[in-house]
């Protein structure tokens, strides 16, 4: 999946996302859905319960593609700059302007 998004950002002229937990935690928790029920049993116990904002099983919670890539698309400029001051690693070259291709 993030071989995806590096796709969509690199056909969008954006750099790869690069070391990508530090936006997961940051921003690209939105695009996850959160698990707010069920435990993992095992080892004749019963686990550990999911609750909001983390669970054993999934972490931060599982994907949802089409926000993902909006959040990865969304904000971002050709220097690999954000609305937000947050960057990627890699230069891409100049521009500004937000440009999303969906």
């Amino acid at each position: 999946m993030v071989s995806l998004l590096n796709g969509a950002r690199i056909a969008a002229g954006l750099s790869p996302l690069g070391f990508i937990n530090p936006w997961l935690y940051a921003k690209g928790f939105e695009g996850l859905n959160d698990i707010v029920g069920g435990n993992n049993p095992g080892c004749g116990t019963s686990g550990f319960t999911a609750v909001k904002g983390w669970d054993p099983v999934t972490g931060l919670g599982t994907p949802n593609f089409r926000v993902l890539k909006y959040l990865v698309l969304s904000g971002a400029r050709k220097d690999g700059q954000t609305k937000t001051g947050d960057h990627d690693d890699q230069n891409t070259g100049s521009g500004s302007g937000s440009r999303n291709i969906f």
